[in-house]
């Protein structure tokens, strides 16, 4: 018996709207001799032909145009089941720690753009290469790394369509053109073996319940002697002056809320064991740390007041209802984080970058 798969039907679809294989192929992530090779194995099992070739262009036989019609009508439906199964997950994770409101989006850029000398000095490939970024969000890292590699072509990713909308906004506020972007799921995403040349994965990982398994899928899509980029948070890293328990119970509480969601705001320190166990070579882990202190009043506000406290801050109602801090011990610790800004305090965080290949 034959069967004909979802990616023969999105195959037809997209021929049908753009008219060659070489763009179908650019169209669906995949290469042009792939997207060959499922044609004849669509026409093999069916038995008959589907298109024929006119003036190098594809014009579909009588059984191609029932196939065609066929297409369009189960993708419509399936686009559908989709998007409502996408609005249920959104609204189950709308209380997520990095979440999606406007004031989040506004917090992300502010992190974003406050540190991002230090972490991404380095964040370049060579012109010409394809690059994966993988859980966009709302574009915050997204337009740094791209505007940095205007030579280079991304494909940025995230599992939130209305974040994806963010993105696509910022990026276009910056004129920013290549970056292409994409609904996706990490833990099955949507592209060939060893499709990208790099992959950079930044602020994601924290919030996995399977880590490893997601670096696994990411070492699938990345062809051999290709790279990764990690960066990650660490909370247990971050200390203060003056010193308040209620501030460091305030950072506890988040990252205890993170463990209950199946996160671990610790990871940072974790990347080398973690991208080892996935089967990466030739890692590399490096501290970049964010000291803040009268001498550096743009980090002041940036980091201190509108990134890491403004995250704290943002949690409040949700640690309060799981019971793991008392609000007068919140209160008091998120006024003595902002309290490191007001002059004769220093502040201390420590991101982590690592870098590895693929065998």
């Amino acid at each position: 018996m034959s069967f004909i798969e979802i990616k023969h039907l999105k195959l037809i679809d997209t021929i049908e709207k753009v008219g060659t294989l070489k763009k179908a192929a650019d169209k669906l992530y995949l290469t042009q001799s792939a997207l060959s090779h499922q044609l004849k194995e669509l026409e093999m099992r069916l038995e008959t032909r589907i298109f024929h070739r006119v003036k190098n262009k594809l014009v579909f036989t009588p059984s191609g145009k029932e196939l065609r019609d066929a297409s369009k009508e189960i993708l419509e439906r399936i686009e559908m089941l989709e998007h409502k199964i996408h609005e249920i997950n959104e609204d189950n994770i709308k209380d997520y720690i990095h979440g999606y409101s406007d004031e989040e989006t506004i917090r992300l850029n502010d992190q974003a753009s406050s540190i991002s000398e230090i972490l991404h000095w380095d964040s370049k490939w060579e012109e010409g290469s394809l690059v994966l970024e993988a859980g966009c969000g709302v574009g915050s890292q997204t337009k740094i790394i791209a505007a940095m590699n205007s030579g280079t072509s991304f494909v940025s990713v995230d599992f939130s369509s209305s974040s994806i909308e963010k993105a696509k906004i910022a990026i276009k506020k910056e004129n920013i053109g290549n970056v292409r972007f994409h609904c996706a799921d990490i833990f099955e995403l949507p592209f060939e073996d060893g499709y990208f040349d790099h992959i950079f994965v930044c602020f994601v990982l924290e919030h996995l319940t399977r880590p490893t398994d997601a670096l696994k899928e990411l070492k699938r899509v990345l062809r051999t002697n290709g790279t990764i980029t990690i960066i990650e948070g660490d909370h247990g890293s971050t200390y203060f002056y003056p010193d308040s328990k209620n501030a460091r119970k305030a950072v506890q509480a988040q990252v205890i809320l993170q463990e209950k969601k199946g996160g671990n705001a610790n990871i940072g320190r974790e990347l080398y064991p973690i991208l080892d166990n996935a089967g990466f070579t030739g890692i590399k882990v490096s501290p970049r740390q964010v000291y803040v202190d009268d001498s550096k009043p743009e980090l002041l506000e940036g980091f201190i007041k509108n990134t890491f406290t403004a995250m704290i801050r943002g949690i409040s109602e949700e640690v309060l209802a799981h019971g793991i801090i008392e609000r007068n011990e919140l209160d008091s610790g998120i006024e003595d984080l902002y309290g490191t800004s007001n002059g004769g305090g220093t502040f201390c965080y420590t991101f982590f970058k690592a870098k590895a290949n693929k065998a």
